[in-house]
This record gives C-alpha cells, structure tokens and sequence, in this order.
C-alpha cells in the first residue's frame, strides 16, 4: 500500500529537505517497486497465449519458448531485481539535487549494454516525459524552491523524472539477465504500468510538495530566490534576464543553447576546445559587419539541408561554411558583411572535426562519403540545440548515425547481405534529409527501424556462428585430449623397447582411453588418474616379462585385467575381440617374443589437429586485447572491403574465430597472426563502443591535452 500522507500543516513545514526527500522516495518504492513483479506475469502470460496460438514451429516460436524460459528464472529471482531496482532509484535520491555520477570515467567508451540500454530506453523515457510534461514541470518548480534552502545555485535533477525511473528497471533487469529482445519487451509491458500510476503518482508528489511549503518558482520568483539562497536584493542586477545565468537557482524557460552547460563536461570541453580555434581567426571574424542572427542561421541551414548538395571543400567544416553562404547569398547576404556568431562557428567546428574523424577512419564509398558529408547539415542544427549531444550519455542521434557508418563501412559489393544492409542506411540518411529540420524524432524512429529490419538476420547470423564456434569448440577440445594422451604415450615410449603387443595397446586402446577420460572427467579426475597408471603397470609388467619375472608377471597382468577390458570396451570392441586381444598380449608376455622400439601412430585426415603443434596457447590466452564481439573490416579497394566479427575466443588456446555478416567462418586465427594482419593492413580494427562515441573520446583527448 501507498505510504499515508498527512494533511498540510505547520509539522510538514518543518521538515528539513533530506526528510522531505526521503518521504518522495519511500512513497516511490511503496508504488512503483510492485510494477516489476506485474511487469513479469503481464509478458509471461502474453507469451504463453502466443505459444499457445502458434501451431507451428518457427524461429518466432523458438525466440518466444526461450524467452518464456528466461522469464521463469527472472521471477525466481524477483526479489535480488527488486533490490537492484531500489539501489538504483536510491543513487539517484542520494545524489539530490545534482545529477548522480555515472561510474566511469566522463571520457570512457560506452559498453555494450549501455548503448542497448539508451537505445530502448530512451523513446521510453522520452514519451513518458511528454505524456506528463505538465505535472512534472510543476515537480520540477516546486523541487528549485527546495534546492534553494539548500544553497543550491544551480538546475536540480528531478529524481522522480521518466529517465531515472526507466533507468532503475533497465539497471534491475541487465542484458546479461536476459535477451536483448526480452529486455525490450518488459520495458515495454513496464511502460504501460507506469503510465497507468503515474498520474496519481506525480499528483501525489505535487501535494506533498505543496503542503511542505514548496511553491512554484517562476519568472515572478527569482529576485526572492536570490535572497533565499543568502544574497541580499542589491545583488540583484537591474537586467533581470542575468538571473538565469549559471549560478543562479532556477534555469530560464526557452533559453538559448550558448549558456553554460553545467551538466555537459564534455561538450563544454570540446566547444572550448573549438572556442580556441575560432580565436586563431578572430581578425576574419572581426572583420564582418555583424553576425548571423539566431533565426538567420536556422533559416539558411534549413535551406540547405533542402538542397541536399554542398560545395567541395577540404574538410566538413569547409564545406558546410561554404554551402551557408551559398545559400546565404541567394537570400541576398553579402559574405564579406556577415560572419558566424561565437556559438555558430564553434558548432561548425565542432560538428566538422567530427565528421572528418569518421570519414577517416571507415571504409566508405564515395557515395557513401557524401551521404556522410549532407548529414553533417543536420546534426550542425543538432549542436545548436541540444546541450546533451556530445555527452557519452550518446543520444539516439548518435546511435543512429554510429549505426549508419557501421552499415556503410566495409561493403563488399559481391556480397548481396552487405549491399542489402548499405542501402537500408541510404534509406534512413535520406529519411533524416528529407524529414522536417529541426524534428528530433526522426533519429529515434529510424534507429528503430534499423533495429528491426536487422533482428531477422542478427538472429540468423547468431544461429550460424553460434554452430561454427561449438563445433570448433568440440573439436578444439578433441584436439587437446588427443594431444595430451599422445605426450603421456611418448612419455611412456622414450625409445624404450616394448613388446609389439604392449606398444600396440598403448599406442590404439590406452591412448583412446586417455583422450576420453579428458574429455569426459577432465585432466584432475581420478577416472584419468586411473588410465595413466594403468599405462605405467602395463609398461612395468613388460619390464618384469623382460627380465623373466615369472609369478611377479602373471600376478601383474592379472591384476590389470579388469582395467585392460575397460579399455578395449571404450574402443568399441565387442567381447570375442577383446578376449582375443588380451589373450595375444598374455601370451607375448609368456613367450620369448623381440622387442623393438615403437614410434606413435601419426594422426590421419580426419584426426589432423585444428590448429598447428607450434601454436602457443599460453600466449593465445594471455592475449586481452579483443574480446568476443569485436568487428574488423578486411579492406579491398575504394571503400570496398568485408565486415568481420569475433564471434568467440577459445578458452583453451586463445584462437579467435572471424565470422562474415551471415555468421559463417571466414578465418580462425591465434592472437599473434591476427595482430599480424593487423599491422600488415589486412584488418582494421572498429571501437566497440560505436564509431561516435570513439571518434568524441578521442576529440575530447585532444581537447584536454590542449
């Protein structure tokens, strides 16, 4: 049941801020922690009935039995997701009123897991936000007033906002509990439960507020603001738009995207960095009797995202200068009397590094290079709008545009897949220019239409390589025990005269023996222990027989007996063929026989080992530097080439499988010859975080170093 709320009076007026806090997130957790269980029975009961309506088996039907068997083990252990959901929402609490710290470095990759996670994610929280915008932005102003009697000078987070709470039920049900496919779906099904409570939710929370004596700050409020933080009215400068600067407790409703940006270190640090650069030309600027106006400049540049079409240039920043004052001076804008503005030009900067540094390092066609350039058209817009859009938080913006540099990277035009995947990415470029300027919601659209066009062929691709690396896993694993059993069988040879009947059990039963107790037990079993001694008795009962040991001999084999039958049964023979086998050696060993040294059977066709005798595997496995998941692109020529993935690493030697984009092996490498090819030019290496968000870490060095 909810937590139960006093009525407005002098004792909620008295609460301190951390009380006050700590009652929102109580009654939080009372309302909302139960939406997880729910989340799991409304999917588990959805999948049942479509189990239950299909009749066929079809990989849809797989993908749903699995799924409903993750749910299973996903609602036994309801109660440790419960309790990362309330970690999650109580970091965010403890942090109030900053935004909580992300724990890793500001300028690190994002894993896996993070990009899956702000690609679902974010439309979520997105829509959520938009559906109760209203009474969240009363929230919102009522939450400024009680960071004010903190001293609190700067915007405070909300933490009851869609983005924290879609983030504590991704952070409760992680991509290593279940599918990517199941992880999406449960947002979903937990999407319409949140928008069913939060309404009365958020009502709540405003009453609460309310009665505790939070009112809304508006623009009437911030001259008492000021004073409430401890400065006096004189402090308060005449031009009262001064306020809003950063400092101040409340952030100015429609304010430009020139003000600091207190929760944007990295885009801070890279328009300081461009900052500088502009500064170097600050005599060009000078010269120019004004500068662009705000609605000017997203004028001109709407224009020529329209015209789909920029002038040649060295650089990405060239050509976007040179195409607005084209566009410009059709509107009849002379160039020589009208220059960028501060904010203007650092984006050009900005935005033109980062598409130079992505054009060059990727395979591109030249069409897929100019498509490549016109998007750099409306991602300029982007950078004048949104404050977050270089963050490594990575907008779906940013996912998208990784995602498209990823399908044009490496096409090979003999492969029909590959051609298929460059023109799905033509077909989202093109939706991107031809959509309205300015409409954020064409990223996240087309990102999930890429999604979803590449599920069915991601699953196909996962099917195939997944039966490439088991096959190659359990041969890898014969390999291994078959070598094993034959250096405990040289171990045993030595150039140690043997009777022929003695090297013969050794080199075909014992050996095959040895391999399966590999195989099966492992190399620390007692059932492997067994074999070995087994091989040690037979080669001292020949010994013995060598030097005429008479009852000492006869005692031996008999002793060995059981153990010889086991041997010749692992190996398939039926019960007349091994009589007859262990009757031959008794008999050798009876009889003056010649003994003569045996050299070990060399594997044949099918017995040939997967990987060369001289691989190192301890040096294979010592290798960290790629880990499974790692793309590679094979270049061939004028933006040609082939996509590569490593589909798996062998735990044994290190070996590392290289598939193509339908999931088949291409090459199966130990570490020292793919970093050969490496260096040899013959793969490149792509981040695994996305090309984005690579190409702003290394921006961001660059700036930093500066």
């Amino acid at each position: 049941m909810p937590v139960s709320t006093q009525g407005p009076g002098d004792a909620l007026r008295t609460e301190t801020p951390a009380q006050l806090m700590e009652a929102l997130r109580r009654e939080a957790t009372a309302r909302l922690l139960p939406l997880l269980g729910e989340t799991l029975r409304v999917e588990r009961a959805r999948l049942q009935r479509a189990l239950d309506e299909s009749t066929h088996d079809t990989p849809a039907r797989e993908a749903d039995t699995e799924d409903l068997s993750s749910l299973t083990v996903l609602a036994a252990e309801l109660i440790q997701h419960e309790h990362r959901w309330q970690k999650a929402l109580g970091e965010v609490f403890a942090a109030w009123p900053e935004v909580p710290v992300a724990r890793r470095s500001g300028f690190s990759l994002l894993s896996d897991d993070e990009l899956q996670a702000q690609l679902i994610g974010q439309p979520v929280a997105e829509a959520l936000d938009r559906r109760f915008e209203s009474i969240r932005d009363i929230i919102d102003r009522r939450l400024h007033t009680l960071a004010a009697r903190l001293q609190y000078r700067t915007r405070p987070s909300n933490p009851l906002a869609a983005r924290f709470l879609v983030h504590a039920f991704l952070h409760a049900f992680e991509a290593g509990d279940c599918g990517r496919r199941l992880r999406a779906s449960l947002l979903r099904r937990h999407e319409t439960l949140l928008d069913a409570e939060l309404g009365g939710f958020y009502a709540w929370c405003n009453t609460r507020l309310a009665d505790a004596g939070c009112a809304m700050a508006g623009d009437s409020d911030h001259a008492s603001l000021i004073a409430g933080l401890g400065g006096s009215m004189d402090a308060v400068p005449a031009n009262k738009t001064r306020i809003w600067e950063q400092g101040n407790a409340v952030a100015r409703s429609g304010g430009t995207a020139s003000a600091i940006r207190a929760d944007a270190p990295r885009g801070n640090l890279l328009r300081r960095h461009a900052r500088r650069q502009r500064d170097a030309r600050r005599a060009e600027l000078d010269a120019a009797e004004r500068s662009f106006r705000r609605d000017e400049f997203l004028s001109t540049l709407a224009l020529l995202q329209s015209e789909r079409s920029l002038p040649p240039g060295d650089t990405h920043a060239v050509r976007l200068r040179e195409g607005l004052y084209a566009v410009a001076a059709g509107l009849g804008i002379d160039r020589r009397a009208v220059s960028f503005d501060g904010e203007q030009d650092e984006a050009l900067i900005l935005v033109g590094a980062l598409f130079d540094l992505i054009a060059a390092r990727h395979q591109l066609t030249p069409a897929a290079r100019e498509r490549l350039a016109l998007l750099a058209v409306p991602w300029l817009h982007l950078a004048l709008e949104d404050a977050q859009l270089f963050e490594p938080s990575s907008p779906p913006a940013m996912q998208l545009l990784s995602a498209l540099v990823e399908l044009w990277d490496g096409v090979d035009p003999d492969d029909p897949q590959s051609l298929e995947l460059q023109a799905l990415a033509d077909r989202a470029a093109d939706a991107v220019l031809d959509g309205p300027h300015g409409d954020g919601r064409v990223f996240p659209a087309q990102l999930a239409q890429i999604d979803a066009a590449l599920a069915g062929s991601r699953r196909r691709a996962e099917a195939v390589e997944r039966r490439t690396w088991q096959a190659l896993r359990g041969r890898e694993r014969l390999d291994a025990a078959r070598r094993q059993a034959r250096l405990e069988l040289e171990r045993r040879l030595e150039g140690r005269p043997l009777l022929p009947s003695v090297a013969g059990f050794l080199d075909v039963e014992w050996r095959q023996a040895l391999a399966q107790a590999w195989l099966r037990d492992g190399a620390t079993s007692d059932r492997y222990r067994e074999v070995l001694s087994l091989g040690d008795a037979l080669v001292e009962s020949d010994g013995l027989a060598a030097e005429n040991g008479g009852t000492a001999v006869a005692d031996r084999l008999l002793g060995i007996l059981p153990a010889l039958r086991d041997c010749c049964a692992q190996c398939g023979a039926d019960a007349d063929a091994t009589e007859a086998r262990l009757a031959g050696l008794v008999a050798e060993h009876a009889s003056p026989t010649t003994r003569q040294v045996h050299a070990p059977t060399p594997p044949d066709g099918d017995d040939a080992p997967l990987l060369p005798d001289d691989a190192d595997p301890d040096a294979g496995l010592a290798d960290t530097t790629f880990a499974e998941g790692q793309r590679f692109v094979q270049p061939d020529g004028a933006g040609a080439g082939r996509r590569l993935r490593l589909a798996w690493r062998s735990s044994l030697s290190g070996a590392c499988l290289l598939v193509n984009t339908t999931g088949a092996r291409e090459w199966l490498l130990m570490p020292d010859a793919l970093h050969a090819m490496i260096e040899a030019g013959q793969l490149q290496v792509r981040p695994g975080g996305g090309a984005v968000s690579q190409a702003l870490a290394t921006l961001a060095a660059q700036a930093g170093s500066a």
